[in-house]
C-alpha cells in the first residue's frame, strides 16, 4: 500500500483519516501518473489555494517521504508561481522552510537547473504589457528543469482546473501536454484532481474531452 503520511488525520478524527485513505485508493490509483508526479499536482493546489496548513505540512513530509529532494520542492513553488500568484508562492516559500526545519529535511544547497530560452504555453492577449508579462514570467517557469517537461505540463494543468481556468489557455496547455504525455496520461492527469474538489474536477474532464475530440 502507498505510504501517505495520514496519521496527523486520525489524531483529530480516525474516521476522516479512514475517508482520506479510501480517497487516496482512487486517485493515487491511477495508473496514468507517477506517485511523484501526482505529489508534485496536490502540493501545487495547496499552493495555488494559499493552503498552508496540515494537509501542506502532509504533502510536504510526503514528498520527503517518496524521495523527492528540498530542492525540488522550491522548483515546484518557482514553477506554479506564475499560476498562483507570486504571493502565495512567496507563503509557499515561507511555510516549506518552516517544515524543513521543524521536520529534519536534508536542505543542503544543489546546483540550480534552470535552461535557457524554455517556454510554456502561449496565449493570445490583447494588451501588449499583459502579453509581455505572460512571456517572461511564464518562460521563466518552464525553464525549472529539476520538474520534467510532463511534471510541469501535469502540473500547470492542476493550477488551471485549481482555478477553474478552463478557456483558451487551458485548452494551450492541454495541447502542450500531449507533446510529452499520451491522452490517457493527460486524462488520468486531470482525474488526479478530483481528490482536490469535484466540482473543478468534472468540470475539467468535460472540457479535455471536448479539446480531444477536435480534430
Amino acid at each position: 500500500m502507498l505510504d501517505l503520511p495520514s496519521g496527523p488525520l486520525a489524531t483529530v478524527d480516525a474516521e476522516f483519516e479512514k475517508m482520506a485513505l479510501e480517497t487516496g485508493e482512487f486517485t493515487f490509483g491511477l495508473a496514468g501518473t507517477s506517485v511523484r508526479e501526482k505529489l508534485l499536482q496536490v502540493t501545487a493546489h495547496d499552493i495555488c489555494r494559499a493552503g498552508f496548513g496540515l494537509p501542506f505540512k502532509m504533502h510536504v513530509i510526503a514528498l520527503d517521504r517518496h524521495g523527492v529532494p528540498y530542492a525540488d520542492m522550491l522548483a515546484l513553488i518557482r514553477f506554479v508561481a506564475p499560476y498562483s500568484g507570486y504571493p502565495s508562492a512567496a507563503g509557499a516559500l515561507g511555510r516549506v522552510a518552516e517544515l524543513a526545519a521543524e521536520l529534519g529535511l536534508d536542505t543542503t544547497a544543489e546546483p540550480s537547473l534552470v535552461a535557457d530560452g524554455s517556454a510554456g504555453a502561449s496565449w493570445p492577449v490583447t494588451d501588449s504589457w499583459m502579453a509581455g508579462f505572460l512571456a517572461s514570467r511564464t518562460g521563466r517557469a518552464w525553464a525549472e528543469e529539476r520538474l520534467s517537461p510532463r511534471e510541469r505540463a501535469f502540473v500547470a494543468l492542476t493550477a488551471h482546473v485549481t482555478q477553474r481556468a478552463l478557456g483558451e489557455s487551458f485548452r494551450r496547455h492541454v495541447e502542450l501536454a500531449l507533446q510529452v504525455a499520451s491522452a490517457d496520461d493527460v486524462r488520468d492527469a486531470v482525474r488526479f484532481t478530483a481528490e482536490t474538489g469535484i466540482f473543478e474536477a468534472c468540470a475539467a474532464l468535460e472540457e479535455l474531452e471536448r479539446i480531444l475530440a477536435t480534430p
